[in-house]
């Protein structure tokens, strides 16, 4: 996690500056010379469709020495400015009004304190102008601001190269007459492990990127390759102009891709730049446990007290939680030092708690870090993890480098399922168990019934099925291969009629 010092983190509350921008408002303008007299007119450079990158610091501050050496906006320049792909521009912005410009080049006449020539090595370039500072409403150094063409601004943290690129290229351009795009995608939830039934809304903002208003739009919402809804918009948006739109409620099962295209635009014209049209999101199956307690492990890194969790039911409402609850829910990528609050970890410490489920079902765990850069890695390697409560030696779920949330969905086989026993009125036999190529599943049905099977591996996916069908009273003898599976624990999952049993199988070729 990028922390402050606690010289900093006292400096940056006694700055006399103002809350900062929110994400997505309107930049501010200037037109400034740099510290080598040359003109600096930021919207000048977004009307070029230029993305600008600004790094707000101050020549005292140790962690903005630290990114300054990273050479991460020297990179990003190197490969995106005037000699790189021109897509880009980088400024240095010396958000200090006390200190002087020989500070920037670490020499005798600096005013405060200087580490070092911030200027050597560096080829973008270096405005002195608290004042700039002031209008973006900093709170703390350094600050990064990418801001798009659209004048929209952004903080995107203190990234490597490759991250700010990430960041500054999902900014809608302008490019050629008839031009429209996908942005802000919201796939209408935080989870994209589906377990069961997911049911979400999708959105996201369509916006003008041609030169010609852009008056219709034709908008396909696909899951798996099967149209789910076709929208037709119609208005009126100039360049860079924005529509809202929202599809209808989507229910989404099992895992694959949920796809949103806009088909045509402006009664067919061709789009000048297609590779925007389309927002692809990704849906994998959630682990699944096999008991209703459910053991969590959380190693914490260097910064305890940012962590904060919550354990959520399939509509939300919260079942248990831990950790800092100054942090919240909600109190991730605040980028300072989280306040101390009730029920805050340490640092580096291995925290152990039992999940109690009150049923078979869908859960979720909310993580969130107050900085805004997970539990992993770059201070020290904190993580959280989920057993199943008879096997805490194999993680089931695991995760800890994130940005502010990670939300994982799993579920938890049915209070029959992962409980019921043997009884007189049926009996589950597998033989042989440990098995080597295959395993013999044996029953006796009282009466006629529909019956399943699945094989399931320690993460919940199906490795093998036998369809839904009707079987007569008697006995019922099964054969499930397993000579094409790696050696391992699995479950055997038979569901007769409205009824699911659970049996462990062991495959081992020895």
């Amino acid at each position: 996690m990028k922390k402050r010092t606690a010289i900093l983190l006292l400096l940056t509350i006694s700055m006399h500056l103002y809350g900062q921008l929110p994400n997505g408002s309107i930049a501010p303008d200037f037109n400034v010379l740099d510290i080598n007299g040359q003109p600096r007119h930021l919207y000048q450079m977004l009307e070029e469709g230029k993305i600008v990158l600004l790094e707000i610091s101050a020549t005292w501050c140790p962690p903005c020495w630290s990114y300054h050496n990273s050479q991460a906006l020297q990179y990003f320049y190197n490969l995106h400015g005037p000699t790189g792909d021109n897509r880009a521009r980088v400024l240095f912005i010396e958000g200090d009004p006390a200190t002087n410009t020989d500070c920037l080049y670490g020499t005798a006449g600096c005013n405060d304190f200087s580490p070092g020539n911030w200027v050597s090595g560096t080829t973008y370039p270096y405005i002195d102008n608290s004042a700039i500072a002031d209008s973006f409403a900093v709170g703390y150094y350094p600050t990064i601001f990418a801001i798009c063409p659209n004048k929209k601004v952004y903080n995107v943290g203190q990234l490597d190269a490759a991250g700010l690129w990430e960041k500054a290229k999902t900014c809608p351009v302008r490019s050629g007459q008839d031009n429209a795009g996908i942005f802000d995608f919201d796939a209408g939830t935080s989870l994209y492990e589906l377990c069961d039934t997911l049911t979400t809304t999708p959105s996201f903002t369509l916006v003008n990127l041609g030169s010609n208003a852009l008056t219709n739009a034709t908008l396909q919402l696909e899951w798996n390759n099967t149209l789910l809804e076709t929208r037709t918009w119609n208005g009126y948006l100039p360049t860079y102009g924005e529509a809202a739109i929202y599809f209808n409620t989507q229910a989404l099962a099992g895992d694959g891709m949920l796809k949103t295209t806009i088909t045509s635009i402006d009664n067919g014209a061709t789009d000048a730049d297609f590779s925007n049209n389309v927002q692809n999101t990704n849906f994998v199956p959630a682990a699944v446990f096999t008991e209703q307690e459910v053991l969590l492990k959380i190693r914490t890194d260097n910064y305890g007290a940012e962590t904060y969790w919550e354990l959520r039911d399939e509509v939300g409402n919260v079942l248990d939680h831990g950790g800092n609850e100054n942090v919240g829910p909600n109190g991730g990528g605040m980028l300072t030092n989280a306040p101390p609050g009730y029920g805050a970890y340490g640092n580096n410490v291995l925290i152990k708690d039992t999940l109690h489920l009150p049923a078979g079902g869908c859960y979720s765990l909310h993580f969130v870090d107050y900085f805004g850069d997970g539990m992993c890695c770059e201070f020290n390697n904190g993580f959280y993890k989920l057993y199943n409560i008879d096997n805490p030696a194999i993680p089931i779920l695991s995760g800890g480098e994130f940005g502010a949330y990670d939300d994982r969905g799993w579920g938890v086989m049915g209070a029959a399922t992962a409980t019921i026993a043997p009884s007189d009125h049926f009996f589950v036999e597998l033989y042989p168990n440990p098995a080597q190529d295959q395993v013999q599943v044996l029953f006796e049905l009282p009466a006629p019934a529909t019956i399943s099977v699945n094989l399931l591996d320690l993460l919940g996916h199906t490795t093998y099925a036998l369809p839904a069908a009707q079987q007569p009273e008697g006995s019922v003898r099964l054969e499930i291969p397993l000579s094409d599976l790696p050696d391992g624990l699995y479950f055997l999952q038979l569901k007769v009629d409205n009824q699911v049993f659970i049996r462990k199988v062991i495959h081992t070729r020895v």
